[in-house]
C-alpha cells in the first residue's frame, strides 16, 4: 500500500534513488550520486508541483512531477509548491557543464546517453497541452501499483486545476506502453537524430474535450 503526498524538501534524497532506479541499470558510487541527488532535485523544483509515493513504514519510493503552460494559466504556471535553490542550480550547471563531476566510468557511459535522448524532445510539441507529466520515476522494487497510483493524483489533480490537456515525452527505450494502458494517445513521433532507429514519443491524456470536439467526434 501507497500513500501519495506533496514533496517535501526532505524527500530529495529519496527521489534521487527513485530517478536512479528509473533510468539507469549500473552500480553507481558517492560521486555518481551526488550527481543524481542535484539532478532530481532541481529536475522537482523545477516543476510547479510534485507527489510522492510512501510506503507504511515512510519510506519514499516513486515521485511525479509536473509543469503548467502559462498560456493555460499564468497563475498556476508562476505558482511553485517546492523552495528553489537558485544558487545551487547555478553552481549544479557550472560544475556540469565543466565536467567536475566525478562520475565513475559506467555510470558516465549511461548518463551521457539518457542526456542524449533528452535532446530529442521536442519543445514546440511537448509543449502543446496546459500541463506536461515531465518525470515519473520509482524504485523497482514498489512498482506494482505504484506508477498508477502517482498518475491517478497527477491527473486528479490536472483535472481540479482544470487543464484540458496532458503531454509528456517519452522514447522507444522507455516504458512508454505503460502510458498506453493508462488511457495516453501518441500524439508524435519522430526517428532519433543519432540514425539509431529509436523513436522519440509524444502522448497525451485529454481530460475533457472541448466543444468542437464534443460535436464534431
Amino acid at each position: 500500500m501507497f500513500t501519495v503526498r506533496p514533496y517535501k524538501e526532505e524527500d530529495a534524497a529519496a527521489c534521487r534513488d527513485c530517478f536512479y532506479e528509473g533510468f539507469f541499470s549500473c552500480s553507481v558510487d558517492q560521486n555518481d550520486k551526488i550527481l543524481l541527488r542535484d539532478y532530481a532535485q532541481i529536475l522537482i523544483e523545477k516543476c510547479n508541483f510534485t507527489y510522492v509515493a510512501e510506503t507504511e513504514d515512510h519510506q519514499v519510493v516513486g515521485f511525479i512531477c509536473g509543469k503548467y503552460d502559462k498560456r493555460f494559466s499564468k497563475a498556476l504556471a508562476a505558482q511553485y509548491e517546492t523552495k528553489k535553490h537558485y544558487g545551487r542550480w547555478c553552481k549544479m550547471f557550472l560544475k556540469f557543464y565543466l565536467k567536475r563531476y566525478k562520475m565513475s566510468a559506467p555510470f558516465q557511459k549511461q548518463f551521457d546517453a539518457f542526456f542524449r535522448q533528452l535532446q530529442e524532445r521536442d519543445k514546440e510539441t511537448v509543449g502543446k497541452c496546459d500541463l506536461e507529466l515531465v518525470a515519473l520515476s520509482s524504485r523497482r522494487n514498489y512498482r506494482k501499483g505504484l506508477g498508477t497510483a502517482l498518475v491517478t493524483q497527477f491527473l486528479n489533480r490536472a483535472k481540479a486545476d482544470g487543464a484540458d490537456r496532458v503531454r509528456l515525452f517519452t522514447n522507444t527505450l522507455a516504458s512508454w506502453e505503460f502510458y498506453e494502458k493508462r488511457g495516453f494517445k501518441k500524439v508524435a513521433e519522430k526517428p532519433f537524430q543519432d540514425g539509431s532507429g529509436n523513436q522519440s514519443l509524444v502522448y497525451e491524456y485529454v481530460l475533457k474535450e472541448n466543444e468542437y470536439e464534443k460535436h464534431h467526434l
